[in-house]
């Protein structure tokens, strides 16, 4: 065997075990081999890996919805203390609101010869109101309620307002007898609402 053909089968000895050379650019027929392209990911698994990103947040948010369409409210039975206060000669008055109004509070306080009958309101809105009827002055129902205030009308009825540190206060007075109305901030924008039903009721 010459040098040369010693040279040759070196090389292609070397090519089987470090696999360069044709030997590994061939396949079975002989040709040569593609190389393998990645496959292609299908409509179907991203609409599937998207699904599984998206169902919890859209179980997270029917959670939620129905929570809060579930949300109860405790409504109270104003009659006795309604009852109570009509024979403590205080001039009851029942504000003419929707259904959609709930009573989820009453109170009534006798002081001396002042009566104070308190009533929260629970608003379409999701939003605390109170109604306040005292035969004593609107500065007994809180101290913050002093001077002239707003002028603002309702109901056909001049009602003085009163900011209440981000919250407000309505007051009037009828035949000797004083209403307040208070509304935290949330809540302000239902006073109107809440004063022109009063209204309808005297």
């Amino acid at each position: 065997m010459s040098t040369d053909e010693v040279k040759v089968e070196g090389a292609a000895e070397a090519a089987e075990v470090d696999g360069t050379g044709d030997a590994r650019e061939r396949s079975a027929e002989g040709g040569p081999v593609k190389p393998a392209r990645p496959k292609p990911r299908r409509m179907r698994d991203m609409a599937l890996s998207l699904a599984v990103l998206l169902v919890p947040i859209g179980v997270f948010f029917a959670a939620w919805q129905w929570l809060a369409a579930d949300r109860q409210v405790s409504v109270v039975d104003t009659t006795e203390d309604y009852t109570a206060a009509a024979s403590l000669g205080l001039t009851v008055v029942e504000p003419e609101l929707t259904e959609d109004w709930k009573p989820i509070s009453t109170d009534l306080a006798v002081e001396g010869e002042t009566v104070t009958l308190r009533t929260g309101w629970y608003s379409p809105e999701g939003d605390g109101l109170q109604l306040v009827e005292t035969s004593g002055t609107a500065a007994d129902v809180n101290d913050a309620v002093t001077g002239a205030g707003t002028p603002v009308e309702a109901g056909g009825i001049e009602w003085a307002a009163y900011d209440m540190g981000g919250g407000e206060a309505w007051v009037a007075e009828f035949d000797g007898e004083t209403i307040v109305l208070t509304a935290e901030p949330d809540g302000v924008n239902e006073l109107p609402e809440l004063a022109e039903a009063v209204a309808a009721a005297l």
